[in-house]
């Protein structure tokens, strides 16, 4: 491609040659690592800039796709918009198994420690403060709920079940989701009891056994 500047109409746009295009007073510059054309003013694509021309704003999750995969050509009959995952999906299954490693690898050691670093940054710390401002208000606002063990109406900042810890280890206890076997040390009958009480026997009468031998015990020694 020739590294010069090249003023398009709409019509231009299929076979985009230079290295500087101009479109509506806009300058776009073709990245020679990625072969796409893009406008720093306005923070754009050149065919994202088409597209949305033509169309309006795309809505927010969705990318604009080359339909014929050739990054020169930005007519607006080229141009598709497809949802971020069918867009990703798309290119991810023409990925080579040894460009696909490629791509893990500078994720692991260049762009996640880069991110990692800009996120432990005074800018990355102020960005995170601007975007809790921006949510904290629904972060933070009540959810009014209904128990479903007391049926009591209550408000919470997330979805849960019961009002309380109580009724939730109520709940538990009547669904018998804790419950486990057990042998009792008397009798060695099997019974099945909540995991987290300490009983060792079947019933108050093996209870009482082992108590009266404790004791006994207890005398002797």
């Amino acid at each position: 491609m020739k590294d010069t500047t090249e003023v398009l109409s709409m019509e231009d746009l299929r076979e985009c040659k230079s290295k500087f295009i101009i479109m509506d007073g806009y300058r776009f510059t073709r990245d020679e690592d990625t072969g796409y054309y893009r406008c720093n003013s306005i923070r754009k694509r050149l065919h994202q800039y088409v597209w949305e021309k033509e169309n309006g704003k795309a809505a927010e999750g969705y990318h604009v796709h080359h339909g014929d995969e050739n990054k020169s050509n930005n007519h607006i009959e080229n141009l598709v918009l497809l949802s971020g995952s069918s867009h990703m999906s798309f290119h991810q299954s023409q990925l080579t198994d040894e460009e696909i490693e490629l791509m893990r690898e500078n994720l692991t050691h260049n762009a996640r420690p880069k991110a990692s670093e800009w996120h432990r940054s005074l800018a990355g710390r102020e960005w995170h403060k601007k975007q809790y401002e921006k949510v904290k208000d629904r972060l933070h606002a009540k959810i009014p709920l209904t128990c479903e063990l007391c049926g009591n109406d209550f408000t919470n900042i997330k979805r849960t079940r019961f009002c309380s810890k109580k009724c939730k280890a109520k709940w538990r206890r009547e669904q018998g989701l804790d419950d486990v076997e057990r042998t009792c040390l008397v009798c060695e009958k099997k019974f099945t009891i909540n995991k987290y009480f300490k009983s060792k026997t079947c019933s108050k009468s093996c209870g009482n056994v082992i108590r009266a031998k404790t004791i006994k015990e207890r005398a002797s020694s």
